[in-house]
């Protein structure tokens, strides 16, 4: 733990930032000189982030809290820290989240559940914990949402309600909040490149009747280009600087999302053939 830091500096947390996007996301922030939180559940693997960070910025903008983004006892202490360490809190950017691989048909009512809680609870829960010193700065929330929030391809199971749910959330509490003065933006990536050393198929779909091995891959088989972490938190930058309302990457899947508003039917054709 170091000095308190001015109140000048506008400052973030990040959840599930011990690896991955959420990362990248800090590494974004702490760019532009926000000092940042990052939340994460595994202690070790924490550690390694705030080190790795260090190594590249100045650890007096750096502090970390281990605890679970659905735990709303834990996180009200998260906010409490951060704001008696940084002064104030002026973004939430909520990365916490995961995948999965099935058919929804074949989906027990647990695993939904748990998807759920995963990818919607975890952002609810932070929001409401973050909300009275984002009400103070007249700061932002950042969802990660994904292409899937916007689109259903094949094979993603559970994880496409989810997300679908978490861009609903983003927009009631956008409306809920603007008197506020709280800004609420999502962020819908497509595939992001990743740089760790996950097996291939961490999603053991060869177990999952119904489903080609081909969906392991990102996106579930999505015939699209890795998008670059980088790129991705650069776009969350955005959404918090420019106060976004939603940004979906890569832009020219808005021309399906168009195509589904005006033939639903012809937007199922073109997305079966995209993840065939």
């Amino acid at each position: 733990m170091g000095l308190t830091l001015p109140t000048k500096f506008p400052s973030a947390i990040v959840t599930g930032a011990s690896a991955g996007l959420g990362l990248h996301v800090s590494r974004s922030l702490l760019s532009q000189s926000y000092p940042v939180t990052l939340l994460g559940r595994n202690p070790e693997r924490l550690q390694l982030a705030v080190e790795t960070l260090s190594s590249e910025f100045d650890d007096e903008f750096i502090d970390s809290f281990v605890g679970d983004a659905c735990d709303a006892s834990a996180m009200q202490q998260l906010v409490q820290q951060h704001v008696a360490r940084f002064g104030s809190l002026d973004a939430l950017v909520n990365v916490v989240g995961r995948s999965d691989r099935g058919l929804l048909i074949n989906s027990s009512a647990d695993e939904l559940e748990s998807m759920f809680r995963d990818n919607v609870v975890s952002a609810w829960t932070c929001s409401r914990a973050a909300h009275e010193e984002l009400k103070k700065s007249r700061g932002a929330i950042v969802n990660l949402g994904s292409l899937a929030s916007r689109v259903a391809p094949r094979y993603l199971g559970g994880y496409v309600i989810a997300k679908h749910a978490l861009v609903g959330f983003s927009r009631q509490l956008r409306m809920e909040l603007e008197s506020d003065g709280i800004h609420v933006g999502v962020v819908c990536p497509g595939p992001i490149r990743r740089d760790d050393d996950q097996p291939i198929d961490r999603y053991q779909t060869d177990t999952k009747a119904g489903v080609p091995a081909t969906a392991a891959q990102p996106g579930g088989g999505a015939k699209l280009k890795g998008l670059p972490p980088e790129a991705v938190a650069h776009a969350v930058l955005r959404c918090i600087q420019s106060r976004k309302i939603e940004i979906v990457m890569p832009p020219k899947v808005r021309v399906l999302m168009a195509i589904n508003a005006v033939s639903p039917r012809l937007a199922d054709w073109l997305l079966s053939k995209s993840t065939a």
